[in-house]
């Protein structure tokens, strides 16, 4: 029996008022319907981020002036930030809705836009110290025009202050290049009580012909502005501060972090991929350059090699793409692998003397006549909470300027606060923070002193450049410090990775965290978050040589699962420097290819080389691989083969003829695995073991559900990287596929994937219509 969305049973259940006597019955329904589960749980979760928000709110009262001002009705537009579906108010506005039994929708709303604007006024300062100050180009006459009439509204602002206080909001009237620091002065008139009135925190000047002139910006002019401000605060703001040219305050930097909630600057009519093309203007992100892997032919290259991957970022970075940005992702951030990944897929552990098992599956390709999918899926052993062994764990938190948006620094604070409160008396937590420098916030506490490890996390505030590789060195040493032999001892790095003080280079900073992972067997979990400048590649290859993952944190939801309800996985390594080897027999497979882990394949020489790293596998993790294969069967020269194949004699016992060096087997293939333990050094021998395949010959209709889901993963990833090796996949058949593979989707990911590939479907008609 499935229940209505807006059954008032679903709130009262979720919030524990719903009629003793109703209540066994109804959780009979939740049992038989799985959909009526989900919504109980999306109110709950919307409960606890309601209760959150208000634990982090600051507890200051407005002033009667300030009241007055926030509830004019000449300034109602405040809290109208337009049409963009993804503003955080709208947001807000919509989970109380869904709560509304908790709190009111209008409390809700308010604290919200309050929360943000305080939160503003404070990171604004050293967010506009990424504005640019070279010279500026001519301003084109419709963005003059638009800067105009901001301007105006700007203006219309101050007056207004003035007149309900009686006195002058600044020194001087704003004028267009006030827009830097428009947030700030907002915040200031409708809540800031540390900000005297008719004081200007920055004092820029824009003339009409667009040059850009900066007025002195000095330690004492900030303490004046605001007299509750540190000395080194003070110090920090002003070594920070730069005067944005005419483009930087239409840019990302300027313009569009106003547009993001302060929205009554625009017309309603403004579109929003006005504002998106902006941020592609200026996307600062940066992706590692990947190229698909190309078939290779069975007689000439038998052996394909790769490291594991259990990183999942590409996928909650693209879901980001697609639900909050409606754009499709730049392909080079599509690692295929790690969007199969994401999910999880019912491979039980059924092995003792391995730490995980091996399921092997076939069946035709959906997207190319004649080709065949080979499935090859690890799956380690789980391991239950109160098995897990005791962690010693160091957050190694950015907090640098750039962090101070709501996607990055406070994100990242909620996500380890669920964390902290899953964690046990057995753990160790530590704090280390860095922006300029890099210090020791909490010596390591036990996770049963939650309330003081949360404050400090609560605490945490952004400002300064970001000295990565000085936090990294501060962390190791903590964690080296604290050391728990047989347990869990990992930092975990939560940044955008925008390193700009100390060694910022990729190569050495993969040099420094490969080293004391190797030596002090330490090992390094990356988070990601933020957008316009997550540094995605170098998080990734920091990870993977920390002997550890690369998670993107693009929601509370996201942050809960990884750090809550994958914590064993997370958390606790069961091998490492995981390898697989795949032997294909050139009688049954004329050619094939891996598909992704382009940045994970390895020479076929270095899988049983025990000194080369690899990929690790934690508790519970489930590995999926996928090759696509062509059937032997046509004509095909012969080609030498340099490397010993189990289906290929020696030449000595090759006699002259045709394919004689040929073993004669049905098999299609071998998969060769090769681990170490979580404990093991360099020097340690590495296990190995294999399991052989025959093709079952299945057609894509005996496909299991698991094998149909993962393959049409596969295939959205293709297309979205535009890949040559795509054949004839296409969004219609993705959803079929994809649909079909649903199965009993306990946590609604695979409900949420159909959907993403809906609004990519959309949005790629929507790109076709316009040109």
């Amino acid at each position: 029996m499935k229940i209505d969305s807006e059954d008032p049973r679903l709130t009262a259940y979720a919030l524990g008022e719903l009629d003793p006597s109703e209540v066994d019955a109804f959780e009979r329904i939740l049992e038989e319907c799985p959909e009526t589960k989900l919504e109980v749980d999306a109110i709950r979760d919307a409960i606890t981020i309601i209760k959150e928000e208000f634990d982090e709110a600051p507890k200051k009262k407005l002033s009667e002036e300030q009241k007055q001002i926030l509830f004019s009705n000449e300034v109602d537009v405040i809290l109208n930030p337009g049409p963009d579906a993804f503003s955080k108010v709208n947001k807000w506005l919509g989970v109380t809705a869904a709560a509304a039994c908790f709190v009111g929708m209008g409390i809700v709303g308010l604290r919200s836009v309050k929360q943000e604007l305080q939160e503003d006024s404070d990171y604004s300062g050293k967010r506009n110290a990424a504005t640019s100050t070279n010279s500026p180009e001519p301003v084109p006459v419709e963005k003059a025009q638009l800067v105009k009439k901001q301007s105006e509204n700007n203006e219309q602002l101050i007056k207004l202050s003035k007149k309900r206080t009686g006195k002058a909001a600044t020194a001087d009237p704003f004028t267009s290049a006030d827009l830097a620091d428009s947030k700030e002065s907002a915040a200031s008139l409708a809540f800031e009580a540390t900000v005297p009135e008719g004081e200007a925190i920055v004092d820029l000047n824009l003339s009409a012909n667009g040059n850009a002139n900066k007025r002195q910006f000095t330690k004492e002019a900030v303490k004046k502005s605001s007299p509750k401000l540190s000395s080194l605060r003070a110090n920090s703001i002003v070594a920070s501060a730069k005067t944005p040219s005419p483009n930087d305050l239409l840019s990302v930097g300027g313009l569009r972090n106003n547009l993001s909630k302060d929205r009554w600057f625009l017309k309603e009519s403004d579109k929003r991929d006005q504002i998106v093309g902006e941020e592609q203007n200026l996307n600062r992100e940066q992706y590692g350059v990947y190229h698909d892997t190309p078939f290779f032919p069975t007689l000439e290259r038998p052996l394909s090699t790769f490291a594991v991957d259990v990183d999942t970022a590409s996928y909650s970075n693209v879901r980001r793409y697609i639900g909050r940005r409606e754009q499709l992702p730049p392909a080079d951030a599509v690692r295929v692998e790690e969007m199969i990944n994401y999910f999880d897929y019912d491979y039980p552990y059924s092995g003792d003397k391995h730490p995980f098992s091996v399921h092997l599956e076939t069946s035709s390709a959906p997207w190319k006549a004649g080709h065949r999918l080979v499935r090859i899926g690890l799956k380690a052993k789980d391991m239950d909470v109160d098995e897990r062994p005791p962690s010693n764990l160091v957050f190694l938190v950015d907090c640098s300027g750039s962090m101070g948006n709501p996607d990055k620094l406070p994100l990242l604070k909620k996500s380890l606060v669920s964390l902290v409160e899953n964690l046990t008396e057995d753990d160790r937590i530590g704090i280390v923070t860095y922006a300029g420098g890099a210090g020791v916030e909490l010596d390591p506490l036990h996770g049963d002193q939650k309330d003081k490890i949360i404050e400090i996390i609560r605490g945490l505030r952004s400002g300064g450049a970001t000295n990565g590789e000085g936090g990294i060195r501060v962390a190791y040493d903590l964690a080296t410090k604290n050391y728990i032999e047989g347990g869990t001892n990992r930092v975990i790095l939560a940044t955008d990775g925008d390193f700009n003080v100390g060694i910022s280079d990729n190569s050495k900073l993969v040099e420094l965290v490969k080293g004391r992972a190797d030596k002090e067997k330490i090992f390094l979990t990356a988070l990601g978050f933020g957008e316009g400048n997550i540094q995605d590649a170098r998080l990734e290859q920091i990870a993977n040589n920390g002997n550890g993952e690369y998670y993107y944190i693009d929601s509370i939801k996201e942050g809960r699962r990884v750090l809550v309800d994958k914590m064993s996985s997370t958390l606790v390594t069961v091998a490492k420097d995981v390898k697989i080897q795949v032997d294909f027999n050139p009688s049954t497979v004329r050619s094939y290819r891996l598909i992704g882990y382009a940045n994970r394949r390895m020479r076929a020489e270095e899988f049983r080389d025990d000194a080369k790293d690899a990929g690790e596998i934690g508790a519970g993790h489930a590995v999926t691989a996928l090759y696509e294969i062509v059937p032997a069967g046509s004509a095909n020269e012969e080609g030498d083969v340099a490397i010993k194949s189990k289906y290929r004699k020696s030449a000595k016992k090759a006699d002259k003829g045709e394919r004689s060096d040929i073993v004669e087997s049905e098999e299609l293939l071998t998969v060769f695995l090769r681990y170490k333990g979580p404990e093991d050094g360099i020097e340690d021998e590495a296990k190995e073991f294999s399991v052989p395949l025959t093709d079952s010959d299945n057609g894509w209709e005996n496909s299991s559900k698991d094998f149909r889901f993962a393959s049409s993963v596969a295939g959205f990833g293709m297309l979205l990287r535009n890949s040559k090796f795509g054949g004839q996949v296409n969004y219609d058949l993705l959803l079929e596929l994809a649909s079909e593979g649903i199965s009993d989707d306990k946590n609604g990911l695979r409900k949420e994937f159909v959907e993403l590939v809906k609004k990519a479907k959309a949005i790629t008609r929507a790109k076709s219509d316009s040109e």
